[in-house]
């Protein structure tokens, strides 16, 4: 907004390199990395599922970027908005404007099944933004939430963890199943949306989901992978259509 400058000037016009911008408006990225970890699933038809869940790599961002467009059009469970959003929060990784940011792959034999993130809101409070599952038949939505979890708890060594679910699927398989508890709402808001918060602790988490929850869900383990499980996805592949 321009105003009448109320003293005179020797000079009225400044140039300054786009790099100083860059400086105030670029988010940190400081959230520590997590080991790939490792889970075997028992799917709904009692096959063993291999997935390995990891960090997004950079060169990786673009292509997911062309894949998540496909979920555009999904008009249904939600997985056009979850979808339009976790593309933003993807390419806010890409352009640096969102705070210390994950965003996990869960991979089975370098296919992709799902994806989960979130982000450090400070030293305490660990953000959920989404978790999408891609392949329903693996069941590895679970195990994608469980990770943030996991992250928040045994990686970063925060004190909560605080989720909310545009979809009923969501709400379902991690909410209900976790028994999560909520802060009052409107009061108390989630920044995705200013949704309800659903929120786990430290406490809770050792007390009764660190060792129950994941083995209910998917008669599983969760534990660091192997060198081999992680040659074995080293290379993601991603499909050209959306079979979910």
């Amino acid at each position: 907004m321009k105003k009448e400058i109320p003293t005179k000037l020797r000079k009225s016009e400044y140039t300054f390199s786009a790099t100083w911008l860059e400086g105030m408006l670029q988010a940190p990225s400081g959230a520590p990395p997590m080991k790939p970890m490792y889970s075997e699933i028992t799917s709904r038809d009692g096959n063993k599922h291999d997935v390995l869940i990891r960090s997004i790599k950079e060169e990786e961002i673009d292509p997911m970027l062309n894949f998540l467009k496909l979920t555009l059009d999904a008009e249904y469970d939600y997985y056009d908005i979850v979808g339009a959003r976790v593309y933003a929060e993807l390419l806010a990784i890409k352009r640096k404007r969102m705070k210390d940011e994950y965003f996990f792959l869960g991979l089975e034999n370098g296919h992709l099944v799902g994806i989960a993130n979130g982000r450090l809101m400070n030293e305490d409070v660990n953000i959920s933004l989404h978790t999408m599952a891609f392949e329903r038949k693996v069941g590895a939505g679970g195990i994608l939430f469980y990770s943030k979890a996991w992250y928040a708890f045994e990686v970063c060594n925060q004190q909560e963890f605080w989720a909310t679910f545009e979809s009923y699927n969501g709400w379902v398989l991690a909410g209900l199943r976790m028994a999560l508890p909520s802060y009052p709402w409107p009061d108390n808001q989630h920044e995705l949306g200013g949704a309800k918060i659903f929120y786990l602790t430290k406490k809770l988490w050792e007390e009764e989901i660190k060792d129950n929850y994941l083995g209910q869900i998917a008669h599983g383990s969760f534990k660091e992978a192997s060198k081999e499980l992680i040659e074995k996805n080293k290379k993601l592949i991603l499909s050209e259509k959306l079979e979910i």
